[in-house]
C-alpha cells in the first residue's frame, strides 16, 4: 500500500516521525535529536540531522512536523536557532507561515517522498486504518442473500456516502459526525419466463402485472443478464421486497387472450430491481433519514432540528471544556443550518457555533472580558490605566498609560499572556515639546487620552486656569496638532510673575490672547499673553506724572516758578512749560527717564528787566521800555528804552539771557536824530 495525504493525516505522529528520521538517514545525514513543543492547540515535533560537509564544514537540517493552527510568532522563535529547516503542515493553512531559512511543505510532499525512498506504512498502521474504517458505522450490515441477480448494481458503500453528502448540504451535518444506524432497501421482483411452443417460442419478461410476451432490444440483454447471471448479495440492515402472484400465471393469461393455446412454460427465472433506499443516520443526539427514489431519480433528507435546551446543554459543555468555567448567560441565534449562542463565563465572553441538528459544535471562540484584561494588566501593571481595547481573531490590543506612556500591548485571546509589547511616546514629554517653557506647564494634568489605530495618540490636559490639547504619532513624537488656552486669570498672573511689584490696571481679551497693561510707581507696560501662555512686552514706558517730576526738576535750573503747559508721549515724552523768566520744551525717553534735549527761551518780561538793570548799571540813566521785539525761531529779541540821557537798544540771546550787543544814542541834536533812525532799523527784528 502506498502513502497518500489521507494516510499521512491520519497516521500518528511516532509513525511519520520514524518516517523522517529514515529520510534524514537516506540523505546522509546523523540523527542528533528530537524535540517535542506545544502551544495551545499546536503541536510540533522536530527531527534534527547533521552531516559533514566538505567545503562547508558541519551541516545541520531540522525537519519539523506541525499539527494544530500555530502562531507565526512562535515558530519564527522556535524555528530561527536552525541553520536550515523544512516545515511539514499536515492540516490548516499555510500562509504568514513563511519565513527566512524555513521551507513550509504539505503532507502531499511527506507522502511523495516516503513513495519516493521505498518508506513503507507500518503494517500496524494499515491494520489501524483498516479497522478505523470499518467501525466508522453505528451499525453492522447484514449480508443479504437474493435468489435472484440484481437488475441494476447497488453499492452500500456509494449509497452511503451520496447520502452522508445530502445530509451534509441540506442540514451541515459533516460526514465525520454521522453514522449510519440503519439502511432498508426496497426491492421489487421481476421474472424472466421461458416458453415455447410447437412453432415458436421466446421469454416473456414480468415485472408485475406488466407483461412482454417475447423480450426484444434492450429487454433480450435483460432476459440474457437475467438467465446468465448467479444470485446476488446485498448489504443492509433490512430488505424490503414487493411480493407479486406467481408469474406463469400472467404468462398464460396473456397466451390465451393471444390464443397461443398450445404454450407451455420451460422456466421461469427471478431478479430484483431496486426501487428506493433509506438511510437513517445518528448524527449527534439526532436522526437524519434520507430517502433514495429510484425509480424517479430522487434524493431527500429529513430531520427535526434540536431543541434550545439540548444546544444550550452542548454549547455550555462546549464552553466548559474549552475554559473551564461554567457560563452565566446564553442567548441563541438561529442561522439557517446552524446557531450561533453567545454569552459570558465569570472570566471570558464566547461564541459557539453549533449544528441545530446534529448539535455538533463548529467552532468555540473563548476570548477574556474586558474586566478579566483589566485585571490581568493591573496585576502586570498595578498604576495602569486602560484607554483602549480592540479585539481581532487572533488577539486582543490593548493601548494602557502605565509608567507615564502610553503602552500598546497585544495579548493571547484565551490566556492573557502577553504577546508583544511596545511603547509610545510618553504625552507628557511630547507635550513639554510642544510647549516649551510655558511657565503654567508644571500644573497641568492629563484628564484623557485616545489613541487611534494604536499609533496616533490624542492627549488632553487641563490645569488651573489652563487647558492644552496634543495630537502626535506615538511612534516618532511628531507633533501633528496642538492646542493651548489659558483662561484670564492665569493670564494675568503669569504677568505679574515676570513683573513683579507691578500691579495690572487694564485687561483686554482678543484672538490672539490677553492684553495686559501693568503700572507701578514709575513705569506702566503693555503686555500681550498669548493663548499658550507665551509672553511679550509690546510696549514700556515712564509715567506721565514721573516725566512731569523729572521735568521740573530739571526746568529749576534756569526757572524759578515753572509750568507744565502740556505733556505728550509719541516716540518719547515731549513737555512743554512756561514760567516768569523763560519758556520752553523738554524731550524725555519714553522707557529711561532720560533727558533728551532742553530747549528754553527768555520771555519778554525778563529780557526787559535785565535791560533795565544793564542801562541803570552801566549808564545810571533809568529808562521807559518802547518796544521789544522777540524773534523766537532765530533765539534773540531786540528791545529799545528811552531815558533821561537818550534812547538805549540792546539784543538778547533768549535761549541764554546773554546781552549780544547794545546802543545807546544821546538825546538832542540833528545828528542824533539821524544816528537813532539808523541804529533802530538795526535792532528791528526782521
Amino acid at each position: 500500500m502506498r502513502w497518500d495525504p489521507s494516510i499521512i493525516l491520519l497516521a500518528p505522529d511516532d509513525f511519520l516521525v520514524e518516517g523522517l528520521a529514515e529520510l534524514l538517514r537516506k540523505a546522509g545525514y546523523a540523527e542528533v535529536g528530537r524535540e517535542y513543543k506545544k502551544k495551545g492547540d499546536a503541536r510540533l515535533i522536530t527531527v534534527i540531522g547533521e552531516r559533514e560537509n566538505p567545503f562547508q564544514g558541519p551541516e545541520r537540517l531540522a525537519v519539523s512536523l506541525l499539527r494544530g493552527k500555530a502562531r507565526s510568532e512562535w515558530l519564527k522563535l522556535v524555528l530561527k536557532k536552525y541553520d536550515r529547516a523544512i516545515l511539514i503542515v499536515l492540516g490548516g493553512d499555510w500562509p504568514g507561515l513563511e519565513q527566512e531559512g524555513v521551507k513550509v511543505l504539505g503532507p502531499e510532499w511527506l507522502a511523495e517522498a516516503f513513495n519516493r525512498y521505498s518508506i513503507e506504512p507500518p503494517r500496524t498502521l494499515l491494520e489501524k486504518l483498516i479497522g478505523e474504517e470499518e467501525s466508522r458505522e453505528g451499525v453492522e450490515f447484514r449480508e443479504f442473500v437474493l435468489d435472484g441477480p440484481l437488475v441494476e448494481p447497488l453499492d452500500t458503500k456509494n449509497l452511503v456516502e451520496e447520502a452522508r453528502k445530502v445530509a451534509a448540504y441540506k442540514y451541515g451535518v459533516s460526514p465525520e459526525a454521522s453514522k449510519v444506524k440503519a439502511l432498508r432497501l426496497k426491492l421489487r421482483p421481476v421474472y424472466i419466463v421461458s416458453w415455447s411452443r410447437e412453432s415458436d417460442s421466446g421469454k416473456a419478461l414480468v415485472d408485475g402485472d406488466r407483461v412482454v410476451m417475447k423480450a426484444e432490444g434492450e429487454l433480450k440483454g435483460l432476459a440474457m443478464k437475467v438467465l446468465l447471471e448467479d444470485v446476488a448479495t446485498v448489504q443492509a440492515t433490512e430488505v424490503e421486497i414487493k411480493e407479486a402472484p406467481g408469474p406463469e400465471r400472467f404468462v398464460i393469461e396473456e397466451a390465451v387472450r393471444k390464443e397461443w393455446l398450445d404454450l407451455k412454460v420451460v422456466q421461469t427465472r427471478k431478479a430484483y430491481v431496486p426501487e428506493g433506499a433509506e438511510l437513517v443516520f445518528e448524527a449527534g443526539r439526532n436522526e437524519v433519514r434520507v430517502h433514495f427514489d429510484f425509480n424517479e431519480g430522487r434524493v431527500w433528507a429529513e430531520a427535526e432540528p434540536l431543541p434550545d435546551e439540548v444546544l444550550l446543554e452542548l454549547a455550555g459543555k462546549a464552553v466548559f471544556d474549552a475554559t473551564g468555567e461554567e457560563p452565566n448567560v446564553i442567548e441563541a441565534t438561529k442561522r439557517s443550518r446552524f446557531t450561533v449562542l453567545r454569552g459570558k463565563t465569570r472570566r471570558y465572553l464566547f461564541e459557539v457555533e453549533i449544528n441545530s441538528y446534529s448539535g455538533e459544535v463548529k467552532r468555540v471562540s473563548p476570548v477574556l472580558s474586558e474586566e478579566a484584561v483589566l485585571e490581568i494588566l493591573l496585576g502586570k501593571y498595578p498604576d495602569g490605566r486602560i484607554i483602549g481595547i480592540e479585539r481581532k481573531p487572533e488577539r486582543i490590543v490593548v493601548d494602557l498609560i502605565a509608567e507615564g506612556s502610553v503602552k500598546v500591548l497585544s495579548l493571547e485571546p484565551r490566556t492573557g499572556e502577553v504577546l508583544e509589547e511596545r511603547s509610545l511616546s510618553s504625552p507628557v514629554e511630547v507635550l513639554r515639546k510642544a510647549l516649551g517653557s510655558v511657565p503654567a506647564l508644571d500644573s497641568l494634568e492629563l484628564r484623557s487620552c485616545r489613541v487611534t489605530n494604536h499609533q496616533i495618540v490624542r492627549a488632553e490636559f487641563e490645569g488651573r486656569g489652563i487647558k492644552a490639547s496634543i495630537t502626535y504619532d506615538g511612534s516618532s513624537g511628531e507633533i501633528i496638532e496642538k492646542n493651548v488656552t489659558i483662561e484670564r486669570d492665569l493670564a494675568v498672573e503669569l504677568a505679574l510673575e515676570r513683573y513683579p511689584g507691578f500691579k495690572a490696571v487694564f485687561v483686554e481679551e482678543s484672538g490672539e490672547g490677553f492684553s495686559i497693561t501693568l503700572e507701578n510707581e514709575r513705569q506702566v507696560v503693555r503686555l500681550l499673553v498669548s493663548r499658550e501662555g507665551n509672553l511679550g512686552e509690546m510696549d514700556r514706558f515712564v509715567k506721565g506724572s514721573v516725566v512731569e517730576e523729572i521735568a521740573l526738576e530739571r526746568i529749576a535750573d534756569v526757572e524759578p516758578n515753572p509750568s507744565v503747559e502740556g505733556l505728550r508721549l509719541s516716540d518719547h515724552w515731549e513737555v512743554e512749560f512756561t514760567g516768569s523768566k523763560t519758556f520752553g520744551k523738554l524731550v524725555i525717553h519714553r522707557k529711561t527717564g532720560e533727558v533728551l534735549s532742553f530747549e528754553y527761551q527768555y520771555i519778554e518780561s525778563a529780557i526787559a528787566k535785565a535791560f533795565e538793570r544793564f542801562v541803570g548799571e552801566n549808564y545810571g540813566d533809568s529808562v521807559s521800555i518802547e518796544w521789544v521785539a522777540h524773534n523766537i525761531e532765530e533765539g534773540y529779541a531786540s528791545i529799545k528804552g528811552v531815558g533821561g540821557k537818550g534812547t538805549y537798544f540792546a539784543k538778547f540771546n533768549t535761549l541764554t539771557g546773554e546781552l549780544l550787543e547794545h546802543d545807546f544814542v544821546p538825546a538832542g541834536g540833528l545828528t542824533s536824530k539821524l544816528r537813532l533812525a539808523q541804529v533802530e532799523g538795526k535792532y528791528t527784528v526782521k
